[in-house]
């Protein structure tokens, strides 16, 4: 079947869900692009509609619009680029819950061959499009992608390389560089002490000839999702970053050690770039931001929750992290 709309009726708003209506009768008339009313059972389901439902919302969410939840997002994300004001998520955050319940009732899809191109769900959107589509009409539809495209991220924009890249880079000046570490292997029979890193640190770097500094560092690349190249979450960065200032977590002697290894923590992107949505957010923090191949954005302050004591354990049981060890001046030295 050629492009179409569906809308998923009813729109939980009485006036909307009339209103909505309208539009699709006025893009109907004036430019031809037909659309179906598809009765679906939401919760409540309101008193003042009566046509029979024909699907729940559940089937909808599953056969419906979750097969094709990259196109959807990659159309979305287009018309963002093309200027209109439209809400792109994946179709599971759009469309379901935390608490696993589903919302479909008064979505509005474009459809070609059962494929879903595009579905959107909040009131202001619907009406950005619908009267953007009320204007412009087939040419509005017709940039719409119809199969899911597929993005190729830069390999120097990639965590995995631009880690493998800091560590040569570390290597010249520090004794030893370690990459992934997630927790210490046991020492004999026993795991004493036990440390473990939350999440997963990316980069250590130790210096031992200056006062055992301790350096980490999270690394933020580039992925490809939904059909585009774009960076690394920024919540996800500026999280996990965070934790660096109280990590690890250390278990010796049957007590627990508060506090952090790290002398200094940075964040590091692939461009400076990546840093302008939220580097005035960051100069509240001790955390650096670095350009992995721009150079330093913002030197980071002293940890203030570092723990000798913690660090000190740590470089004494330096060498249970030997699996981790990428290079380093002393990296061949550890026993």
């Amino acid at each position: 079947m050629p492009v179409h709309l569906i809308y998923y009726a009813p729109y939980y708003e009485k006036d909307f869900h009339y209103s909505i209506l309208h539009l699709l009768d006025e893009i109907k008339e004036k430019h031809g692009i037909e659309y179906k009313e598809i009765p679906v059972r939401g919760y409540p389901y309101p008193e003042w509609y009566s046509k029979r439902v024909e699907m729940s919302e559940e089937y909808v969410y599953e056969y419906h619009l979750k097969p094709h939840s990259r196109l959807i997002l990659f159309n979305c994300n287009k018309l963002v680029q093309m200027g209109l004001n439209l809400l792109c998520d994946t179709v599971s955050s759009k469309f379901k819950s935390r608490s696993g319940n589903i919302y479909v009732a008064g979505t509005i899809a474009v459809v070609e061959n059962n494929v879903i191109l595009l579905a959107l769900s909040y009131k202001d959107e619907i009406f950005e499009f619908l009267e953007a589509l009320l204007r412009e009409g087939w040419s509005l539809l017709n940039v719409l992608e119809r199969t899911e495209p597929k993005t190729i991220v830069s390999p120097k924009e990639r965590e995995k390389e631009i880690k493998r890249m800091l560590v040569l880079a570390l290597s010249k000046d520090f004794d030893y560089v370690l990459m992934d570490v997630k927790h210490n292997a046991t020492s004999g029979n026993k795991w004493e002490p036990f440390i473990v890193f939350t999440p997963d640190a990316d980069i250590i770097a130790v210096n031992e000839e200056k006062n055992h500094i301790i350096m980490g560092i999270e690394v933020k690349g580039y992925r490809s999702y939904g059909g585009f190249t774009q960076k690394a979450n920024i919540y996800e960065g500026i999280g996990e970053a965070m934790m660096y200032l109280v990590n690890p977590r250390i278990r010796y002697k049957g007590k627990r050690i508060e506090g952090s290894i790290f002398d200094v923590v940075w964040l590091c992107y692939p461009y400076k770039k990546d840093f302008e949505d939220f580097k005035k957010v960051m100069e509240l923090t001790p955390i650096g931001l670095l350009s992995a191949y721009e150079g330093v954005v913002k030197e980071p302050k002293k940890n203030p929750f570092i723990n000798e004591k913690a660090k000190e354990v740590f470089m004494e049981h330096l060498h249970t992290f030997r699996k981790y060890l990428r290079g380093g001046k002393k990296a061949l030295r550890v026993p």
